[in-house]
């Protein structure tokens, strides 16, 4: 087993931050290359030489990614399944009784659900409701659309 588990995570954490500054993915993976050491044999392109080539995928950078980060806290959802979930519970509500426009919906499912979604996970849910008679889209003043429920559009 590994001795001193939570050095080597401090170590990890640490090296993760540093890595992450870096834009390009190709010079993270060379800094954790570098810092780790270099392999007996090429692998995912690495060569003696250095890069060789270079194919984006979810090995290294996954791990060092996803590594914890203390002081910083994700503020938005990477699904839109959430997104589809917040939305469903808002149309069982009296929520859609009135216009919404999607910067609503975003501010409503982040006052109720705590969770800050990006206004794009809602459009295309939103579309489809509109296609399939479940809300209404119009314009309204500002030039944005609004969504509602149609018995309400309709009193």
């Amino acid at each position: 087993m590994i001795k001193d588990i939570d050095k080597l995570k401090q170590q990890l954490t640490e090296l993760s931050e540093a890595v992450n500054k870096f834009e390009s993915e190709a010079v993270q993976l060379r800094v954790v290359e570098l810092v780790l050491g270099r392999p007996e044999t090429p692998v995912n392109g690495f060569s003696e030489g250095g890069v060789s080539e270079f194919i984006a995928g979810p090995g290294m950078m996954q791990i060092v990614r996803n590594a914890s980060r203390p002081g910083r806290r994700k503020t938005t959802t990477d699904s839109a399944r959430g997104a589809v979930a917040a939305l469903n519970e808002l149309l069982e509500s009296d929520f859609f009784d009135e216009p919404r426009t999607i910067g609503d919906i975003v501010a409503r499912c982040q006052e109720t659900f705590g969770t800050r979604y990006k206004s794009n996970a809602f459009s295309g849910p939103l579309s489809r409701h509109a296609r399939t008679g479940v809300l209404t889209r119009e314009k309204n003043a500002e030039g944005k659309f609004v969504y509602v429920k149609p018995e309400a559009s309709a009193a």
